[in-house]
């Protein structure tokens, strides 16, 4: 049972580790194109919705409407009736006629449906077991059938009878006209906040100190870091964020992630911008599963403009000098590096510098080898904007 247990938080944590990976990559493409995104996912959701959830359900639907074989009954049993009573307006009501809408009833909206109708049942008289001489009346006599009552007309002051086709028709020409305003208006939206970015990249930054220049990156020498790129202290500037996170041995799910934000007050999209994340978590353990051994540890750097994430692997000194296992931990990051106190690694890109820096670290002691897992880790994260 206990083992069965662990799987399940295994899948959850794969789970939920994907899925937030999968959003951090997705979040530059939906601040970008949210607006046609959303409208997208409006009209799969309205389809999903119209023609799966709750399709349309015919009612009150004329013979007109059945299957060819249907048809044929029908006809058969209006044209005896006919032959008896020769009533008609009677048949007139049985086959639709005496209905004011076209709209959606086949021997209204063209006049040639019903003759052929009839034909196809005089035609399939010996296969439907019909009565081809009453079809044949009833074929003979429609132009009498077809044949309206004359009305007498309105009096002075009555309002004349309402054009449900007319009335149709314009409802479909205002829908389309909102179609088009609706269309036209995010257009437009979009339109106009494309030029308002392209004025503002023309007009360049507003005076005063940039971000770069208040959270420049003050990174000295560190492991990891690019050679000829590493940048001078720069004192007195800030890091835009500050993390700091804690493994012991035990936490079988350590995976923190912090999203790196800057505030911009003052501009005209003031608030929060998102523009990447940063974390650590278990690269590789060893031995058996319960807890687990971790022998190497992943830091690694999302960048939003960049779309991509920059991975440094941290080893324990026995999956260093472990060729196997060295092997398995190379294609995980840039580098593989000795997991010591105090070591200081870089992780950088398009606009992103990210320093982790070591504040504590501890051996375990156990029936492995020694220097091969860890007993607790304490990590410092600290991110820039690179200086332009």
């Amino acid at each position: 049972m206990e083992a069965l247990k662990n799987l399940w938080y295994n899948i959850l944590a794969v789970f939920f580790g994907i899925f937030s990976q999968v959003m951090v990559k997705a979040q530059p493409i939906w601040d970008r194109f949210k607006i046609p995104i959303s409208i997208t996912l409006g009209l799969i959701l309205g389809l999903i919705i119209g023609w799966v959830l709750f399709p349309v359900e015919w009612e009150n639907a004329t013979p007109a409407n059945l299957r060819e074989d249907f048809r044929a009954y029908y006809l058969d049993y209006v044209a005896q009736e006919y032959a008896t009573t020769l009533d008609a307006k009677a048949v007139r009501e049985k086959l639709g006629l005496n209905i004011e809408k076209t709209r959606d009833i086949p021997w209204k909206e063209k006049e040639q449906n019903l003759p052929n109708d009839i034909q196809t049942a005089i035609d399939g008289a010996g296969r439907f077991n019909l009565n081809a001489a009453n079809l044949r009346q009833l074929q003979a006599d429609l132009e009498i059938i077809r044949a309206e009552p004359t009305e007498a007309p309105p009096e002075v002051g009555e309002a004349p009878p309402e054009d449900d086709e007319g009335r149709s028709l314009l409802t479909i020409i205002g829908a389309l006209l909102l179609a088009f305003i609706f269309v036209g208006g995010i257009l437009f939206y979009l339109f106009r906040s494309s030029g308002k970015r392209q004025v503002a990249e023309k007009e360049g930054p507003a005076p005063g100190p940039s971000l770069a220049e208040e959270y420049g990156a003050p990174i000295t020498e560190a492991e990891g870091a690019p050679r000829g790129k590493r940048a001078p202290a720069a004192k007195g500037r800030k890091p835009l964020k500050s993390f700091t996170t804690t493994y012991v041995l035990g936490d079988d799910y350590f995976d923190p992630s912090f999203s790196i934000e800057v505030e911009r007050d003052g501009e005209e999209n003031a608030g929060s911008e998102f523009l990447g994340e940063c974390g650590i978590g278990i690269s590789e353990t060893i031995g058996e599963p319960d807890p687990k051994k971790v022998t190497a540890f992943e830091v690694w750097l999302f960048d939003k403009s960049d779309i991509k994430t920059v991975t440094k692997v941290l080893a324990s000194e026995f999956a260093m000098n472990e060729p196997d296992l060295y092997a398995k931990l190379e294609p995980k990051g840039e580098n593989v590096l000795l997991l010591k106190p105090g070591m200081e690694v870089v992780l950088e890109t398009t606009a992103l510098r990210v320093q982790a820096k070591i504040r504590e670290f501890q051996y375990a002691q156990g029936n492995l080898p020694n220097k091969s897992f860890t007993q607790k880790l304490s990590v410092e994260l600290r991110a820039w904007l690179k200086q332009e």
